[in-house]
């Protein structure tokens, strides 16, 4: 089970006596790693609560073959659209009409809501009546980078699973990168762009620091967005960043700053051309702010 995912052996361990013997929460909260290992982990948890062997998930019987292809009609996908930068309270509405349905092939109908800390708060409010009176038919597997995105009411109702530490969005350890990552955060909410272009040129001839910025820069975007939904667990210690951009920018806008600074940190190893890349970044995010 997990064979070919990026997760520590605590967490696969974990999650295989939960279901082998029968104990697996209704609600689970998958965090860390990155997000296509956190969507892999969702689907295999899926095909085992689904499979009917008795070493789940067994990969050969039905269930677990239509789970792997993702054309089981009991298995139900939530996630942001491309042309939205959050996950909105429709969706998880039309994810409750489902709920009530019972299963077509299966004993349990599975929501997965992929990179659920894009959900906004009317969204997460939604689905926490769903949590409050569980239907035994149902599972639902969120999966994020931190479950610091979501709120306390959502995470006290759920269990939480860390697949390990996220490739991206932590602390770099380089007080430099993270201090830079907090003047451009700072930066951009303000008004002065050339500022902020000019603050990128030491970028030029550095891209391990670049990257590191970058990556540096998540966890202050993320803290932002919890301090928009309402939250109070943030991950970074000075949050005089996050506030600054709470204060500046919407919800909508903070929560596409931290989607598209999460695929640009994703994308940087595979950026031929270095120069380039931060003046895409520089052009990336004050396209967010201005539009």
């Amino acid at each position: 089970m997990f064979d070919n995912i990026k997760a520590t052996d605590g967490f696969k361990n974990s999650i295989s006596v939960a279901v082998n013997s029968g104990k697996l929460s209704h609600a689970l909260i998958l965090e860390g790693s990155d997000d296509e290992s956190r969507f892999l982990a969702a689907t295999e948890i899926a095909s085992a609560v689904m499979c009917q062997s008795d070493a789940k998930p067994c990969g050969v019987c039905s269930h677990c073959i239509k789970c792997g292809k993702g054309i089981h009609p009991d298995l139900h996908i939530i996630e942001k659209t491309d042309d939205s930068t959050m996950i909105k309270v429709d969706a998880i509405r039309a994810l409750k009409t489902k709920a009530l349905l019972f299963p077509n092939e299966a004993k349990k109908s599975v929501f997965i809501i992929r990179q659920a800390n894009l959900m906004n708060p009317q969204a997460q409010n939604a689905l926490l009546k769903i949590f409050e009176e569980p239907a035994p038919h149902l599972c639902f597997i969120l999966t994020c980078p931190s479950k610091s995105a979501f709120l306390d009411t959502i995470i006290s109702r759920a269990t939480v699973y860390s697949l390990g530490e996220e490739i991206i969005g932590q602390s770099t350890g380089d007080d430099k990168a993270d201090s830079l990552a907090a003047e451009l955060i700072s930066t951009l909410a303000g008004e002065n762009e050339f500022s902020f272009i000019r603050k990128t040129a030491v970028f030029q001839k550095d891209k391990k620091l670049f990257a590191s910025t970058v990556s540096a820069m998540i966890p202050i975007a993320r803290d932002a967005l919890i301090l928009k939904s309402g939250g109070k667990d943030l991950l970074v210690e000075d949050s005089t960043a996050s506030k600054k951009l709470a204060a500046s920018f919407t919800q909508k806008k903070t929560a596409a700053l931290l989607d598209a600074l999460q695929e640009f940190s994703d994308s940087l190893q595979f950026s031929p051309n270095h120069n380039l890349a931060v003046t895409r970044f520089c052009s990336l995010l004050y396209s967010i702010k201005t539009n």
